[in-house]
């Protein structure tokens, strides 16, 4: 067995109804908070104010920062933290997706440690943040039990990240009945960046005895509940939820492979959604390695319970199809002619492709967006 590292820094309060319980476990963190969240869907849905009620009534005294936009910029972190500085903030609370968690970490870091984001992305390590408290609305980024934060450099159309123990959420509250309006579509989208999580950090040269429980026990969830989650079965949104949890455990120990530095250009430089071109790339990604006869997706698919490889990635196919999800790059608004802007801008991402379990030439890059490009 390979030497591993383990941490689990969060307090997961899981289950529904378990939101009133936000204002005890944040009155314990501090008094003075920055709730962070999206630009529109908080608040038309009543969930923003409902958490601010909630955490007034423990004693708290709340500024909300409602800025946050997909794929956060660094501008928009920059500008959470003036309005936290200014009113004396001593804790984060994230309400939202995975883009309102990662903003938060970002705002976080910046509010304990007066740094600058262009001098702390990975590798470096941040070694200081204010608590984080996150509640998740969306069932795929699992970023509530995550070191990372994903953010957007406009400028230079390019993902950078965080990394650091500081930045996973001091307690997260896991609630399924903030699911009760996400789209059909946003269910879908953001279920695929789980499922990405769990098959890439399984997969991941970075694995570990650990991160594979976690990352198999998300896969099965996710592959049984995504369908029906996405029409709107309660009880299978909950399950998502769950799943997306262990999902992000998994790339906590595991970090992701080549479908997450593929997919980045998509968003970048086409507005596409993070999940949704992760669930256009993963069956590519997946086919290419078993042509190449990658032993350890034969140990998923038996392990998951399928036949072999092939049935596994069929019933991803098949998931995504049943949920909407594109085949084809070209149904995204991409060009052939962007083929060798998308190689070089994946190769870039060395922190993902250097995790893929078999090396990625410039060639193997470009043969898996062609099949992608066609679908």
């Amino acid at each position: 067995m390979r030497p591993f590292t383990f941490h689990l820094h969060t307090k997961i309060v899981f289950g529904r109804g378990s939101l009133n319980r936000l204002g005890g476990e944040a009155a314990r963190l501090g008094d003075r908070c920055l709730l962070v969240t999206g630009r529109g869907f908080a608040r038309r849905s009543g969930y923003l104010n409902t958490l601010v009620k909630i955490l007034e009534e423990s004693g708290l005294n709340v500024t909300v920062f409602d800025q946050v936009e997909p794929n956060p910029s660094l501008e928009t972190v920059y500008k959470g933290a003036e309005e936290g500085g200014r009113n004396r903030c001593n804790l984060v609370i994230a309400l939202g997706g995975g883009s309102a968690m990662d903003a938060a970490k970002g705002i976080a870091f910046l509010l304990k440690s007066g740094a600058r984001l262009e001098e702390s992305f990975a590798p470096n390590e941040v070694s200081e943040a204010l608590p984080i408290v996150a509640v998740p609305t969306t069932c795929g980024t699992g970023s509530e039990v995550t070191r990372y934060a994903v953010l957007t450099n406009v400028g230079r159309r390019r993902k950078e990240v965080l990394l650091g123990t500081p930045l996973t959420p001091s307690v997260a509250i896991g609630d399924a009945d903030l699911l009760n309006s996400l789209s059909k579509q946003l269910t879908a989208y953001t279920g695929f960046d789980a499922l990405s999580h769990a098959v890439e950090a399984f997969l991941s040269k970075e694995s570990t005895p650990l991160s594979d429980l976690f990352a198999l026990e998300a896969a099965r969830i996710i592959l049984g509940s995504i369908v029906e989650a996405a029409e709107g079965a309660a009880e299978a949104r909950e399950n998502m939820l769950y799943a997306s949890m262990l999902a992000g455990m998994a790339i906590n120990c595991a970090g992701t492979v080549a479908v997450h530095g593929m997919g980045y250009y998509l968003t970048n430089y086409h507005g596409v959604h993070h999940g949704l071109a992760n669930g256009v790339l993963l069956p590519h990604v997946l086919r290419f390695e078993l042509e190449r006869g990658l032993s350890r997706l034969e140990d998923a698919a038996v392990k998951l319970g399928f036949e072999n490889g092939l049935s596994l990635v069929e019933s991803i196919e098949g998931a995504a199809h049943r949920t909407g999800v594109a085949r084809s790059l070209v149904e995204l608004g991409v060009k052939p002619s962007e083929l060798d802007a998308m190689v070089a801008d994946a190769l870039s991402y060395a922190r993902n492709l250097d995790k893929h379990p078999n090396p990625l030439t410039p060639n193997d890059v470009k043969k898996i967006f062609e099949r992608a490009l066609g679908g």
